[in-house]
Order: structure tokens, then sequence, then C-alpha cells
């Protein structure tokens, strides 16, 4: 089975997420997309983004708003974090299988993580032994 993994070289958040939602319409194999943004506020997609964040400070300090195809919480993303999507057919899509996919990169870091999450499949987190959140997923069916 053909993989594919794609890197952006672009921080922008519009961009990258409009690279985003195109795989999701038309990537034929399983996917890999892994982007950074600049200071971004990013919302999902039935989120109120004055109820989210300060949004008139976020535009003064030079920071952009952004909403995802999906759902999931608001979320902050500037050059500090790796964002990353699994796109795949839903015959194939395995969120187990998808998410060890980051717990063994994190493993030569030193870093043992642990699914947990909310019972509903819709949310999970990545772990650190000991509770601090690295990963939160969302996701649209």
């Amino acid at each position: 089975m053909k993989l594919g993994i794609i890197i952006s070289d672009s921080n922008n958040a519009h961009l990258n997420l409009a690279a985003e939602s195109t795989l999701l319409e038309m990537s034929d194999c399983p996917t890999l997309f892994l982007w950074k943004n600049e200071r971004t506020v990013v919302i999902g997609a039935n989120q109120n983004p004055y109820a989210e964040c300060r949004v008139e400070t976020l535009l003064n300090d030079g920071g952009t708003l952004a909403r995802r195809r999906t759902g999931g919480g608001a979320v902050y993303h500037d050059l500090g974090n790796l964002n990353f999507s699994f796109i795949a057919a839903k015959r194939l899509y395995d969120v187990n299988k998808q998410l060890s996919v980051i717990q063994k990169a994190l493993l030569p870091y030193g870093i043992f993580a642990e699914l947990s999450g909310r019972n509903d499949k819709r949310q999970q987190h990545i772990q650190r032994q000991g509770g601090e959140s690295l990963s939160k997923r969302a996701r649209r069916i």
C-alpha cells in the first residue's frame, strides 16, 4: 500500500488548513500531513471566536484567527508546536494505529506517551505518563 507524508513549508494557518481540507477531499492514499503555524488561534467548525479568545487583542498583536473543518476546541498554534493530520479513507482509519506512530516518534526523546481521553471516540489525547497533555485529536467523519 502506498503511504504519503507531506511536510508544509508554509507557516500560514489559512494555507495549511486549506491544504488539509484539500487532502481530506482528494487524497487517494493514507497521508500524514505535518505543519507549523505562526501565532494563530484555530477554532473548530462550530465555535464562536469571541467566546474562545480575545479576537481584537489577538489581531492587534499580529496573530491570526482561523477555523478548521473538524470539530474540537480552540487551540493556540505557534512555531513551537508541530501539527499533524492523519488522512485516510474510513475503511483504513484506525485511531490506535495512527496515534501509535506519534507515540513511537516520541520514544527517542524520552517521552513515554499514553492514549487517554473521553469515551466518545471523537476526542483523544496523547499525554506523558503523569498527565501532561501532548496532543489532542479531532476528526471529521
